[in-house]
């Protein structure tokens, strides 16, 4: 898991943001963000913390080939955090 200090703003945009897009499950505190790098299909899953923090708890790598999906869990903090920080900029850069 990785947590991140953002910015009273930054934080509630995010937040927002994370509610409208991403996909919760019901009595679950985290969200399931779908994304893609460089081809590459990812589901990370984030938390959103008290404090204005934001933490990335893990992510999934889906790998769509012929013979059905094949998922890779990613727990390793430099992977996580470039995630978070992908998140992150973008969620900005749209506000």
């Amino acid at each position: 898991m990785i947590i991140r200090q953002l910015k009273q703003d930054q934080y509630e945009y995010l937040q927002h943001s994370l509610m409208k897009t991403a996909h919760a499950e019901p009595l679950d505190v985290s969200y399931t963000v779908g994304m893609t790098v460089n081809g590459v299909e990812y589901a990370v899953k984030m938390q959103p913390e008290k404090h204005c923090k934001m933490a990335v708890l893990q992510a999934l790598r889906i790998d769509r080939d012929g013979t059905g999906p094949h998922f890779e869990l990613i727990t390793k903090g430099s992977l996580l955090g470039s995630f978070l920080e992908i998140l992150i900029y973008q969620g900005i850069c749209q506000w």
